[in-house]
């Protein structure tokens, strides 16, 4: 409270990019995964869809997700596939993107937050809590988010949250051995995005206080095209406002992509130009498989492949962040780096435990309500026995929060996101 306070005070602002939708969250059941697989059968074991033309190539893809219990992100080339799956589930409706999701989790926490925009529909703006502590940047200064309302078409994403355990209809389709969500867009704003004008004159500008900037929304340039274009953009960018602001902390959020060659080419690119770099247990697997190793299960395996990661794209800050676990290879203090993951992982939970983005009293009950994942707690045991200690050698390694009766799952790790880089 005193940090947020404090930036209040001092009109210290946290940038959010890059990219901003709306999302229908799907409690994909049993019964909506046999009402939308009526009278089509797929075949998970076939090649793997990474982008659909038609509602075969969609279900396929989805079921290929389910049937191995990973998340992703699935881009559609045809607005009427799309058409076809929001005519058939229906769910709540919430603002989508790390960069937004990140602003609102820090809105509501109480600070401030200049955010990006890559659309700015009545419909997307108006689902867009915490505005009293969100701006926008423009040529003439800050502007409060509601003046930035526009006639854009909203860009809308069905998130499909399914549970260990679902079985999708098809000749020997097994159960998901995990819990996890596919994100199924047609975007032609940004899967082509560009970096706003008005975003830039607000990291130009000396005379705003910004110490912090996250990055991501690079998963939506699925055309290798366009995401090089977009990655020197990004580029350009940072070197010009990183002169501007000579101690900016550079945050790159990874996402899951249909092509993992296109994330190291992510890495490759952008790893010089920032001081962090995050991913998720999802996005870790994608890493290593496109590097040729498979990942190993938590404990000293882990954290070796993740070290060699860090050494192969070295930054000054490398974070895994999972539901059970944190993983981080830092060159900053150790102390305020458990610190910051801890505040991430409760943000997190407290999200998951009230299905909307919390205030400081939902930190206090997720607190109250919640226990150190055992996982998680297995994992600081073995590193320990291992020699792989905390702190010393630059690791640092904390639980998750296991919280009974969670009521969301889709955006916890942009809300972690967000506690950290409060924390940090």
């Amino acid at each position: 409270m005193a940090r947020a306070e404090d930036a209040q005070r001092r009109r210290r602002l946290i940038a959010c990019g890059f990219t901003a939708n709306l999302d229908r969250v799907v409690a994909f059941d049993q019964d909506v995964a046999d009402r939308l697989f009526v009278g089509r059968a797929v075949d998970v074991a076939g090649p793997r869809v990474t982008r659909a033309g038609d509602v075969d190539a969609l279900l396929t893809g989805i079921a290929q997700c389910v049937a191995c219990g990973e998340g992703c992100d699935f881009p559609v080339a045809d607005p009427a596939v799309q058409d076809w799956l929001l005519g058939h589930v229906a769910g709540r409706v919430q603002i989508g993107g790390t960069g937004a999701q990140a602003a609102a989790t820090l809105a509501a926490l109480g600070f401030p937050a200049l955010l990006h925009l890559t659309s700015r529909s009545p419909e997307l703006i108006a689902a867009l809590p915490g505005q009293e502590r969100i701006t926008i940047g423009s040529p003439d200064g800050l502007l409060p988010i509601a003046q930035g309302r526009d006639a854009a078409a909203t860009m809308w994403h069905v998130v499909l949250e399914f549970a260990a355990g679902l079985r999708v209809p098809g000749p020997a389709a097994p159960a998901a051995p995990a819990a996890n969500r596919v994100i199924v867009s047609y975007d032609p704003v940004n899967s082509a995005f560009v970096i706003d004008p008005g975003f830039d004159a607000a990291l130009n500008d000396p005379g705003l206080d910004i110490r912090t900037l996250l990055i991501s929304g690079f998963s939506q340039a699925s055309a290798r095209q366009t995401l090089e274009r977009v990655l020197w953009d990004t580029a350009v960018a940072l070197r010009i406002w990183r002169a501007v602001r000579p101690d900016l902390l550079v945050h790159l959020e990874l996402g899951a992509m249909p092509d993992a060659t296109a994330m190291l080419r992510i890495l490759e690119v952008l790893h010089p130009l920032v001081g962090s770099i995050g991913l998720n247990i999802d996005e870790l697997r994608q890493v290593l498989r496109a590097l040729g190793m498979e990942m190993a299960p938590a404990g000293p395996k882990l954290a070796a492949q993740f070290r060699a990661l860090a050494e192969r794209f070295p930054a000054p800050r490398w974070s895994l962040h999972t539901r059970e676990l944190c993983l981080t290879v830092t060159d900053g203090d150790a102390e305020a780096e458990r610190d910051a993951l801890l505040f991430g992982s409760l943000t997190a939970a407290a999200r998951a435990r009230l299905g909307d983005f919390p205030v400081v009293a939902d930190l206090d009950a997720a607190l109250a309500a919640g226990v150190p994942n055992a996982a998680g707690m297995a994992l600081l045991c073995t590193l320990a026995i291992a020699g792989d200690g905390y702190g010393g050698d630059g690791l640092v390694a904390t639980p998750g929060l296991c919280i009974d009766g969670t009521r969301a799952s889709v955006g916890l790790g942009d809300s972690f996101t967000a506690g950290v880089l409060a924390g940090l």
